[in-house]
């Protein structure tokens, strides 16, 4: 199940929140190693604190958090034209009411061996979720950061982007890419999604 909360609702709901930013500090921290401010065990940076990002959650059958994502409109602050810039030889600029932009896509890791779905059944979930939101929206493009490696699991998915520009070799395998939205990419994944279930009951 896919939920969207704003910033509004920290106060009223913060225990889903407190469950996001401490997934996230699991993954981004002590998983991937990237220098993110954490405190109190939770990963928190200024545009959660400063901007109003729109959040989708991936929720199981008992509400426990199995995925999230971050949503900043890219007329307004993004990371891409802040912390990211230095990871190109030439700035990315990307603003646009049509576009935004997605970060801390964060896969949370189950509390419990074989609690949660595999990563790619969650990713699908919150990609779906993204795509439906921004069709309702008349978001027409979100744009993203992500490790190259990550191209065949967008691909196996059904929405793959499209790459925009490529980090410096020195940063690593960085891409910034641009996933069109259309009623066609969701059909691609829920079709491609329906597949792999299939598949799963199948094993």
């Amino acid at each position: 199940m896919i939920e969207l909360l704003d910033s509004a609702e920290r106060d009223l709901r913060p225990e889903i929140f407190d469950e996001m930013f401490r997934a996230r500090a699991a993954v981004f921290r002590d998983r991937l190693g990237w220098d993110v401010r954490v405190q109190n065990g939770l990963e928190i940076d200024r545009y959660d604190e400063e901007e109003n990002p729109i959040y989708l959650v991936s929720l199981n059958d008992a509400g426990r958090l199995t995925g999230s994502l971050r949503l900043l409109p890219t007329t307004g602050e993004t990371m891409l034209g802040n912390e990211f810039a230095s990871f190109f030889d030439e700035p990315v600029n990307i603003c646009s009411p049509i576009a935004w932009e997605c970060t801390r896509f964060c896969v949370h890791p189950p509390r419990n061996v074989g609690e949660f779905g595999s990563g790619q059944q969650v990713s699908s979930e919150l990609l779906i979720g993204l795509c439906q939101l921004a069709l309702a929206s008349g978001i027409e493009h979100i744009v993203g950061l992500y490790d190259h490696a990550m191209t065949r699991v967008y691909r196996r998915i059904g929405w793959c982007p499209i790459p925009f520009a490529t980090s410096r070799p020195q940063v690593g395998k960085l891409v910034v890419g641009i996933w069109d939205v259309s009623h066609e990419a969701l059909d691609t994944m829920m079709t491609c999604d329906m597949k792999a279930a299939s598949v799963k009951r199948a094993a």
